[in-house]
């Protein structure tokens, strides 16, 4: 199972697809595989972990993001077949998962947060990591600072959703949530100056 949405399901169902080192994606590979009733079939299977160079297998050179609607990121990451987590990304929230993320699912909510502002909230979760390694209260006293930066920004895009009559839907779609836990949280504290 790969990377789903609660809007969209399996529609838009992403997964890391393996890469040969032609920049092609390999042919599926078939698996036998146990039916319930017992007795064996064989099915189709392209999962970029089985693209190992084992058993006259091809070795994938690297994996991108793809979904379900035959989307593919243009961007490669590289292969670890040690670490699953690490090259599919979903863990960590980068790699193939971030790029589905980003460059898929958030265009089709209309949520993409421009390349900019990505990048300075990228520069700020670093400097804080640093600065919780070197100097901790400084760290405390940033983080709050951004979390009260963090609430007020989106109490006031909130409420300018609201007062361009977008839906508490499409809020809760931009949150990561229920249009129901969205207006649950924000519907009694619009900003309003």
């Amino acid at each position: 199972m790969g990377w789903q949405t609660e809007q969209f399901g399996s529609d838009h169902e992403g997964y890391p697809v393996a890469v040969m080192s032609d920049g092609t994606e390999p042919a599926p590979i078939q698996q036998e595989v146990s039916l319930p009733g017992g007795g064996t079939a064989t099915s189709p299977n392209s999962g970029w972990w089985l693209y190992d160079g084992q058993d006259g297998r091809p070795r994938a050179f690297a994996v991108r993001a793809g979904c379900a609607c035959g989307w593919r990121s243009p961007e490669m990451f590289p292969v670890d077949f040690e670490d699953h987590d690490e090259t599919d990304g979903f863990e960590y929230g980068g790699g193939p998962y971030k790029a589905w993320d980003r460059q898929h699912i958030a265009p089709l909510l209309g949520t993409t947060v421009p390349d900019e502002l990505a990048d300075a909230i990228a520069t700020v979760r670093r400097m804080l990591d640093g600065l919780a390694t070197s100097r901790p209260l400084a760290a405390v006293a940033a983080a709050a600072d951004v979390e009260k930066l963090g609430t007020a920004s989106l109490q006031r895009a909130v409420t300018a959703v609201r007062d361009s009559h977008g839906s508490w839907e499409e809020i809760g779609q931009a949150l990561g949530t229920s249009r129901q836990a969205a207006h649950q949280r924000f519907a009694k504290n619009l900003f309003r100056g």
